[in-house]
């Protein structure tokens, strides 16, 4: 409980930050769900016969559950690794909004790529698609890279300066927020693979 009263304290304590950050995902969402437009005929058709064959694979239950998740856990554990390894770098600050603003791109162009061809329908199979697992990630790369930034610009200051910093202290505190992270991360990847597509297939089925 103390520990995520630290975490609540230190996301007030750095509310330009976090509304930064806020504003960044929104726009990384409004350019993924505008690409979709900007795409040839032969890319959108792409688009189309993936998403026709993961659906059709979800209503005949051909998905391989254990690939599926190996692929969303390591997918999901790269970022956080690589985010929280950037943190700690000195020049990672523009990196780490890279890799947010490019997870929230892809989340806009799924999202936009499924109202696109599926219409009606697609407001449903979205709404599947992103909860709970999208927005428990987004929880927690926001939360990730808040702290990452918040360390970064830290560091910097403190080179700049020529200030001593108690970085085992640092250290400690940022272990927790990748711990953190890691098990979300592993709780987002079984939702996604083992609880969206039910969810998908039941909402579908009442719908056609």
């Amino acid at each position: 409980m103390k520990q995520l009263d630290k975490l609540t304290n230190k996301a007030k304590g750095n509310k330009k930050t976090l509304l930064f950050l806020v504003i960044l995902f929104i726009i990384g969402i409004i350019a993924g769900s505008l690409f979709i437009s900007v795409l040839n005929k032969s890319d959108k058709a792409l688009v189309k016969e993936y998403l026709e064959k993961f659906i059709m694979n979800i209503h005949q239950n051909k998905l391989d559950y254990t690939t599926s998740f190996i692929s969303s856990l390591i997918s999901n554990l790269f970022y956080v690794m690589i985010i929280w390894l950037l943190g700690i770098s000195v020049i990672g600050l523009p990196i780490i909004l890279f890799l947010y603003f490019s997870k929230a791109f892809i989340v806009g162009f799924s999202i936009s790529s499924i109202l696109f061809h599926y219409q009606f329908k697609g407001i449903v199979i979205a709404f599947c698609y992103i909860f709970p697992h999208h927005i428990i990630n987004v929880l927690i790369f926001t939360l990730l890279v808040l702290y990452s930034m918040s360390l970064s610009i830290k560091i910097s200051k403190t080179l700049i300066m020529k200030k001593s910093l108690d970085f085992r202290l640092i250290m400690k505190k940022y272990g927790m927020i990748l711990g953190i992270c890691l098990v979300g991360s592993i709780i987002t990847s079984i939702l996604e693979v083992f609880v969206m597509p039910t969810l998908i297939k039941f909402c579908m089925s009442i719908i056609s």
